[in-house]
């Protein structure tokens, strides 16, 4: 059973799917999965596979599109000043809608109502929560993983994983970032221009000002959950060392790792290996969400 359902993050209204098992009885909690696209990727793309096919194996599932993008609602920008709200406190404003723009912490900040949305489904049992992502979103579960102890288990495909750090872990702007960042600060300019260095492959627009504080590979260090990491062999977006194999080096050693690589592009995934790689993450998720002898 599929619902449409809404989800309120920071005030703008996401629009996401719920899937509930066919054979799920009247009070009766099931392990739950939150699944997150890469990049702009359509909530539509998963509620047609990957959520069924895992809600077919008794998970309840729910998938959304970000902010901006799609069937969600964007984030408004008001260029002109605020004015005073109404005696009903509020008031009308000549707003900017901002969409297709990738913000990697708005982008967690989604997940994480996501997350709060899911957790409190009557259907869900709250103590076996697991995180499925790709691509961008890959690097957002580990991310996520990293620093929720709500979340029990994690498969992460092609992950995206941040700019390289150093040693501390911390990247820096580079100082034509830092210019058009400071100009948007200053309302010089207002809208994200696009980076010249984004792949014409990624639609819309990544946002340059909080790329660089978007951390992953270190937050990866605190993951103590069961990991599924599925790698492309030839990942284009960086190479698997900035891809799935940064992923796994990131994990500590005492947390139960699995790493895997297909053969093919990043793409692949979706297409010739996406058969083989939604078993391996389904059977992944009932190993370590499902009780025992169920």
């Amino acid at each position: 059973m599929k619902k449409e359902v809404t989800i309120w993050s920071e005030g703008t209204r996401l629009a996401a799917d719920l899937f509930v098992p066919d054979d799920l009885r009247d009070g009766e909690k099931r392990p739950a999965i939150l699944l997150c696209h890469g990049w702009g990727g359509p909530k539509s793309h998963l509620s047609a596979s990957y959520a069924p096919f895992f809600c077919k194996g008794g998970f309840v599932c729910l998938t959304f599109d970000y902010r901006g993008w799609f069937e969600s609602d964007a984030r408004l920008i008001t260029p002109e000043k605020q004015p005073p709200v109404d005696a009903d406190g509020f008031m009308t404003v000549r707003a900017r809608p901002v969409r297709e723009v990738v913000d990697p912490l708005d982008q967690n900040r989604d997940i994480h109502n996501a997350l709060d949305y899911l957790i409190e489904e009557p259907m869900a049992d709250s103590n076996r929560i697991g995180l499925w992502g790709s691509s961008f979103g890959g690097g957002h579960v580990l991310y996520v993983a990293g620093t929720d102890p709500r979340i029990k288990a994690v498969v992460s495909q092609v992950p995206g994983m941040g700019p390289v750090t150093d040693e501390r872990g911390f990247a820096a702007p580079t100082a034509g970032v830092q210019q058009l960042a400071s100009a948007m600060a200053r309302g010089e300019i207002n809208m994200i221009p696009r980076p010249k260095e984004q792949p014409e492959s990624l639609k819309g627009i990544g946002d340059f000002r909080t790329m660089w504080r978007y951390r992953p590979r270190a937050a990866a260090a605190n993951i103590t959950v069961p990991t599924l990491i599925i790698d492309q062999e030839q990942e284009e977006y960086g190479g698997r060392e900035n891809s799935g194999l940064a992923a796994k080096n990131a994990i500590p050693k005492t947390t139960v790792v699995k790493y895997h690589v297909f053969p093919g592009t990043h793409y692949d995934i979706y297409d010739k290996n996406y058969r083989e790689s939604g078993k391996m993450a389904r059977d992944w998720f009932t190993e370590h969400l499902m009780p025992q002898g169920s």
